[in-house]
């Protein structure tokens, strides 16, 4: 078997940006990080009270989607349940007769 040369890292092509922090307020809202990508950038701020209030309804919504099918497929397999526990104590009674 011949012997490979082992791989070496490539060099980064181009430093990444630093950016320095705003000396002057430009937006309205606090932003305590942001990351600058190109021409986009991500704004992550601190959460305020209605939107703690939309996280909360939205935890409910979905509390309250999964009690619904939880309680409808209970109402569904309910009365399955009890038809068959009824046919297996009808045949177990019709079974035990014996027949002349």
């Amino acid at each position: 078997m011949s012997r490979q040369r082992p791989i070496e890292p490539e060099e980064p092509r181009s430093e990444p940006e630093i950016l320095p922090p705003p000396h002057a307020r430009r937006y309205p809202y606090r932003a305590e990080w942001y990351a600058a990508s190109g021409s986009s950038r991500i704004f992550v701020t601190r959460p305020g009270p209605w939107s703690l209030f939309a996280v909360a309804l939205l935890i409910g919504l979905i509390a309250g989607a999964t009690l619904a099918i939880v309680l409808g497929t209970l109402l569904i397999v309910v009365p399955i349940v009890a038809l068959l526990i009824a046919g297996m104590m009808l045949s177990n009674a019709l079974r035990g007769r014996p027949r002349r």
